[in-house]
């Protein structure tokens, strides 16, 4: 009986294990390029670019269900804002003159302008807050490869008042503007590109969640013909009474 508290126990606390960082913008900052910020778990690091963070007042997109919103005084109450940065060059990398955008064939990651890198210590669920113009190719690049996430590995989501899954094409497009969340699965210690070419991708934070560790609690099969009594400590075959054997309650005699 001690064996089967012990694993209720352990799965209790398996199901608290998920934790969450989150990372809001500071409100009216300037980000530097390549200016690192962090959470608990993760880390961020600004593309090579300026990020200026405008007042959360002037969007006037609710964003509920992500929690990275802010509260914001607004017509004497507070309301939930995002505060949303936003670079001021497209993502590029080589020259200026002869600027190269990525694509999944080249594999060619940004060097300059509007980009995010962001960099999990553990493995888990990034949900990115984006701002994200129709019909312009959106990218989750893992650094180490220069893979692309497949469109079936992140889920775009149109967050607001209501919210609802966009579309993500194949080409790595939508057909509507996206003010939401960017959803994906994330490795320990792996950075990840995070930008669209042709534009400058709105970013107002992050929630990192947690799922390595004991997430999962494997039964412990019963020793064979062990025998405990109902305080669950075990004894000897000669032991006369009530007691669990193989998972049962018999009388032993």
């Amino acid at each position: 009986m001690k064996k089967i508290f012990t694993l209720i126990a352990v799965a209790a606390m398996a199901i608290s294990a998920n934790a969450q960082d989150v990372f809001i913008p500071t409100n009216a900052k300037t980000y530097i390029a390549l200016e690192e910020a962090s959470t608990a778990n993760c880390k961020i690091v600004m593309g090579d670019d300026t990020y200026n963070a405008t007042t959360a007042k002037s969007h006037k997109a609710y964003i509920l269900s992500t929690g990275l919103s802010t509260k914001v005084e607004e017509e004497g109450a507070e309301k939930d804002r995002y505060i949303l940065l936003s670079g001021k060059n497209n993502p590029y990398s080589g020259p200026s003159d002869a600027k190269v955008t990525y694509s999944p064939e080249n594999k060619t990651l940004p060097e300059k302008g509007c980009y995010y890198m962001i960099t999990p210590s553990k493995a888990g669920k990034l949900t990115v807050g984006i701002v994200l113009n129709a019909d312009k190719a959106f990218y989750v690049v893992k650094k180490s490869n220069g893979e692309c996430l497949p469109v079936s590995a992140v889920k775009l989501t149109n967050d607001g008042e209501t919210s609802s899954v966009e579309p993500y094409k194949s080409d790595y497009k939508t057909d509507n503007k996206v003010t939401g969340t960017a959803e994906f699965n994330v490795d320990a210690n792996e950075t990840y590109y995070v930008f669209c070419n042709g534009s400058k991708l709105g970013f107002f934070g992050y929630v990192f969640t947690i799922t390595d560790g004991i997430n999962t609690v494997k039964a412990v099969e019963a020793e064979n013909g062990a025998a405990y009594n109902l305080a669950g400590q075990k004894v000897a075959d000669g032991f006369k009474g009530v007691v669990i054997k193989n998972g049962k309650k018999m009388i032993q005699k």
